[in-house]
């Protein structure tokens, strides 16, 4: 058997090295830098700095930015040449990043804050494109939600799953972010979304990031926010809310065709939309499946 001693200085931790061999070949320390600008200089860690070690905080298995003291702080500077602030110089540079909450007034007079950041929002699709997760000129299928994020800060709100936290609008491509937009957590998900939507897909189109498809759910179903994803999408597909008038229009279908989705059977259709508009060749799609009982439909008349 042979035995080897190791350094007093061994890192559990040695894996983080090829992170930042990553970060520091491939641009991103001087894209972040660039796009950032520069912090005081007797402060003496750049924004690049702050961010690479908040990353290696996560990927060491960290949650939180006291962690870099705590836990590993030893370990990420025996990285060579890597700068490592302490955790309030972490905290402090993620706050100089912040913008001030954008105020908005619903016609009942109700005031929401939403907090709007392009500079950061930019940076993370400059980043994707320097990496090469997304490729400038590509067309893409996009798709956007509003996701309750629960959190018990001085300034969230109570939101409709009963428990207080934000309701931010988010875009992916992919398992990709492209678009953060954050919102109080009581606000209604329609309430100011075509505008959300106009910056989302003007920065997009800044950074060469075409979009084929979008996908919403019925949380986007509004003339005002169908108008912008038509005008800024080839295709789109937004999940319907129900009327009284859809139900008309569905109980007079008189053809349908039965499909398999998920090993389940559905009866599915199409009629022409025109809740919101007369002139548009646009569709609505309606599938559905019988209920496990005889009971026949309030609407439909059927089961």
């Amino acid at each position: 058997m042979k035995i080897q001693i190791k350094s007093a200085s061994l890192s559990p931790f040695a894996g983080i090295s090829f992170f930042e061999k990553c970060f520091n070949t491939s641009g991103l320390q001087q894209l972040i830098d660039n796009e950032l600008g520069s912090r005081v200089a007797t402060i003496g860690y750049s924004y690049s700095d702050i961010i690479k070690n908040y990353w290696a905080i996560f990927f060491a298995g960290g949650d939180c930015a006291e962690d870099i003291q705590a836990n590993l702080g030893k370990h990420l500077k025996s990285m060579p040449g890597n700068a490592v602030p302490s955790a309030d110089t972490l905290l402090r540079g993620l706050k100089e990043l912040a913008t001030q909450n954008t105020k908005y007034t619903s016609a009942s007079k109700i005031l929401y804050d939403f907090n709007i950041n392009r500079n950061l929002n930019g940076l993370n699709i400059k980043s994707l494109l320097l990496t090469g997760q997304l490729e400038s000129g590509q067309q893409y299928d996009l798709d956007y939600d509003n996701q309750i994020i629960a959190a018990e800060k001085y300034d969230t709100k109570r939101t409709y799953k009963k428990n207080t936290g934000y309701f931010p609008g988010i875009a992916t491509i992919g398992n990709k972010v492209v678009y953060i937009e954050n919102r109080d957590g009581n606000a209604n998900v329609k309430f100011e979304q075509a505008a959300t939507l106009t910056r989302m897909y003007k920065l997009l189109q800044d950074n060469k990031v075409a979009v084929n498809r979008s996908r919403m759910d019925a949380g986007s179903y509004a003339k005002e926010i169908i108008d912008v994803v038509a005008a800024n999408s080839k295709l789109f597909y937004i999940r319907s809310n129900k009327s009284a008038e859809m139900y008309g229009q569905i109980s007079r279908v008189t053809e349908w065709e039965t499909v398999e989705i998920n090993y389940i059977k559905y009866e599915v259709a199409s009629i022409p939309f025109a809740q919101f508009y007369q002139d548009r060749n646009y569709r609505q799609v309606i599938m559905r499946e019988k209920s496990g009982t005889q009971q026949a439909d309030l609407f439909t008349g059927d089961n």
